[in-house]
């Protein structure tokens, strides 16, 4: 693969349009969003669905638009600093980075939310998981409202929940969880709620993990949608499957990292925790896949000098940094365009 950098200038009045849309178009907006759902500011896309009855396709879990063309999707997630990487078949419509504090047992919440159209979004996060006063942290990690979790069946699980919350029935329309069980988790459990909203019902599915290689943080993914016929529970018990923890970086790439964040670091935002979206959004902490991928199809176009080719593979990467997204098309030829959230845009071709 063979990097180059922009430096035409037709390809340099292309990027600079298209970084102060991505980046300066929303900052108008970045006052007037606080709290308000997702739904008010994206765009209307197809539904999203599960390909089969259990929403696997070998090792990743898969979402779908119904009557997608016939192009593989490949969705790619990393996040350095909060440790977790996350691979999925889907299409995303747009990206919302996290980090804020919330006066809760989470603490500090760092990660990503993901739009998937205008009533389906996921988002995956690294929390603090902090004990209560006098509880250590083995119990605190081992436990259900104190109880031991070990052999603790789903109908167990439900009835200490209702039990220990007698408000449960008024928050939500329906309710169910229980555990789940992975080598390379100290707990894991899930739930499925209905909430009604004044834009109708909102189902919402959450893993809370908590692995053996970070015993004082919880991953947590959250799938919100609007109907609850859409996912069957089993299937979506695999995103408990699609996390991937990273360990620490080396000391020396540590370090560099550090240099690098200490450059562009801003307090965390002090915030409530919200039902399913980060209570402020900054400026920079948004973008649009649609940006990167308009990039690229206008990349390929000059190189393929105009010649119609369609794209017959996509992978979309989203790291802490930006987007990257890198095709394969009809007519064999491979690209790769990258937009950070710093606004360098990089192009390469194979």
């Amino acid at each position: 693969m063979k990097s180059k950098l922009v430096k035409n200038t037709w390809w340099k009045s292309v990027v600079c349009g298209m970084a102060m849309v991505t980046f300066t178009g929303f900052v108008g907006m970045a006052y007037t969003i606080e709290g308000t759902p997702v739904r008010t500011f994206t765009k209307e896309l197809d539904s999203v669905q599960t390909v089969d009855a259990q929403g696997i396709d070998g090792e990743h879990f898969v979402l779908q638009k119904e009557n997608a063309a016939p192009e593989k999707r490949g969705l790619y997630i990393s996040h350095r600093p909060a440790h977790f990487r996350v691979s999925m078949f889907g299409t995303v419509k747009d990206i919302h980075w996290i980090d804020k504090v919330v006066p809760t047992d989470s603490g500090h919440i760092e990660g990503f939310l993901l739009d998937f159209d205008e009533n389906t979004t996921m988002m995956i996060t690294r929390r603090d998981n902090t004990p209560t006063q006098g509880v250590s942290q083995e119990r605190w990690n081992t436990t259900w409202y104190d109880q031991p979790i070990q052999g603790m069946t789903d109908e167990e699980y439900m009835a200490i929940w209702r039990r220990e919350d007698p408000h449960l029935s008024e928050k939500y329309t329906q309710l169910e969880g229980g555990l789940l069980w992975r080598e390379e988790m100290t707990a894991a459990r899930w739930d499925r709620s209905v909430q009604m909203t004044a834009e109708g019902s909102k189902v919402r599915f959450t893993v809370d993990m908590i692995l053996k290689d970070d015993p004082t943080h919880r991953y947590v993914i959250t799938f919100t949608y609007d109907d609850i016929q859409k996912y069957s529970i089993e299937s979506l018990k695999h995103l408990v499957d699609i996390l991937e923890y990273l360990p620490d970086e080396s000391d020396a790439d540590a370090q560099q990292n550090e240099k690098q964040q200490t450059k562009k670091q801003r307090a965390p935002l002090l915030a409530g925790e919200e039902y399913n979206l980060p209570s402020a959004l900054l400026s920079d902490m948004w973008m649009e896949t649609k940006d990167v991928t308009d990039l690229e199809d206008l990349y390929h176009q000059e190189l393929s000098q105009n010649k119609p080719s369609v794209r017959k593979e996509q992978e979309l990467r989203i790291t802490e940094e930006g987007i990257t997204s890198q095709s394969t098309w009809e007519d064999t030829s491979k690209t790769k365009a990258t937009i950070q959230r710093s606004g360098r845009i990089g192009l390469e071709k194979e």
